[in-house]
Formats: structure tokens, sequence, C-alpha cells
């Protein structure tokens, strides 16, 4: 994880004792080499943008090797996570809520993707340019003091851009976050969503009324071969009733 001087990003100091993050995670270390923010997980962000041809839209999958840096929190700014790649930013900012209670939580409260539709990706694009889409949402992750939330499959959270017009639907796949009180570089216990992976394939992006649809119209024949079946072996029965009653 690279050191940053810019203001409003916390150093990553090189310490003796500095905490040395997990693999394949993102971390965010305070002035005394403690991480503060640890986060791992997948992203894929679907894209929508004008083109000569009209809307079109593209899938970008955001890199294991995303370069990480942030912010720990101040009194007056809130601790954020920013993770970059060739051509993309995303920001996700946090708070504290109930910061004078007994039982605290932190939130994300916020998630911005940053890019340039001048990019060879956006083939065709017209009105190029960098653009800036946000979650619309304050409370997507809430999870106690002390805990690490988690979720194999959370919702697909919708990003808009400055006209509020939906123009990125971002999937984040096995979420493991922690925001403060991280304890020897390592994720506290977790406290898990409430959504469940079905044999580890995650919904679609959107509603998607296919495959109810098939698991009814398969359940109403299903239904309709089961009265059929059943009325022909009560006709057959009464039939064979009828016969040994003849003899």
């Amino acid at each position: 994880m690279p050191s940053g001087t810019e203001q409003g990003v916390d150093p990553t100091p090189d310490l003796l004792g500095k905490d040395v993050a997990p693999e394949f995670t993102f971390a965010v270390w305070d002035r005394n080499g403690k991480i503060c923010i640890l986060a791992k997980f997948t992203a894929t962000f679907v894209i929508t943008y004008d083109s000569i041809g009209g809307e079109q839209t593209i899938t970008v999958n955001m890199p294991e090797d995303a370069e990480a840096r942030g912010r720990c929190g101040t009194f007056d700014k809130g601790p954020f996570l920013e993770l970059s790649w060739p051509g993309f930013r995303l920001v996700m900012t946090f708070t504290e809520v109930n910061p004078k209670e007994k039982i605290e939580n932190w939130e994300l409260i916020s998630m911005e993707l940053l890019y340039n539709t001048a990019s060879a990706l956006f083939d065709g694009a017209s009105n190029v340019g960098k653009k800036t889409a946000h979650s619309l949402e304050d409370d997507l992750f809430s999870t106690p003091y002390g805990k690490s939330y988690f979720c194999p499959s959370p919702d697909v959270i919708a990003m808009y851009n400055s006209k509020r017009e939906k123009v990125v639907l971002a999937r984040m796949k096995d979420v493991r976050l922690q925001v403060y009180d991280v304890q020897n570089a390592k994720f506290s216990q977790i406290q898990r969503c409430s959504l469940v992976r079905i044999g580890g394939i995650p919904e679609p992006f959107g509603q998607d009324e296919t495959v109810p649809i098939a698991v009814g119209s398969t359940l109403a024949v299903v239904s309709v071969l089961v009265v059929i079946g059943y009325a022909l072996w009560r006709n057959l029965s009464t039939r064979k009733t009828d016969y040994d009653t003849m003899e």
C-alpha cells in the first residue's frame, strides 16, 4: 500500500511495528501505523453511458490489486477508503453513529465511482469526460463498533449522476469490512448481514423475473400431470372393479 501525503489522506509511515495487513485485503493506517480500516471484497460495476448509437453499457471488475489509501477520521472529517485502478476510483465514506451512547455503530454512508468516458473502454461514447456516480442511500452497511461486517452477496447498490439518473449498478461480493478497533491487524468477530447467497450463486443484477416465472410454470405443469395421472389411475381402478364384479 502506498504512502500518501495529500491533504485529507492519512500517511502510512514506515514504522517499526507497523501493522501488516492480511493478504488480499485493503487497509488504511493511522499515524501510529495501526490499521483503522480493513476491507476485503470483490466488486463489479455495470456502467451506462451515452454513445453515438444510443445508450450502451459496459461491465468493469475492480482488480484485486487496486491501490488503497484513505483517512482514519478526525474530529470534523469522517473516515474513508479510496480504491483506485487505471481509469477508475471508488470512494467509500463511513461515519460513527451514536458516539455518545454506550452502543456505537459505524456505517458505510456513501459510495462514489469516478471514471472517464474518454477511455477506450467506452466505445463510441458521446459527451466524453470525467464522470462521478454516487449512491443516494445514507446507510448502506451498519455494524456495531468493534465488529466486522460480513455479507456474501449484499444488495445491488444503485449509483446516480448529478441529474439523479441511474448510471451505475455496483455489485459487491464476499464483503468483509471493519472500521476502527482493528486488533492485531485482523478482522474482529463478524456481524453477518441478513442476506444469504444460495448455492454459492449470487442473485443477478436488478430483478430478473425469468427464474420465478420458469419455476411457477414448471410447478403448474407438474400439478397438471399429477391430476391427469390420478384421473387415469382412478379410471383404470374403476374399470377393474367393474370387471371383477361382473365375474
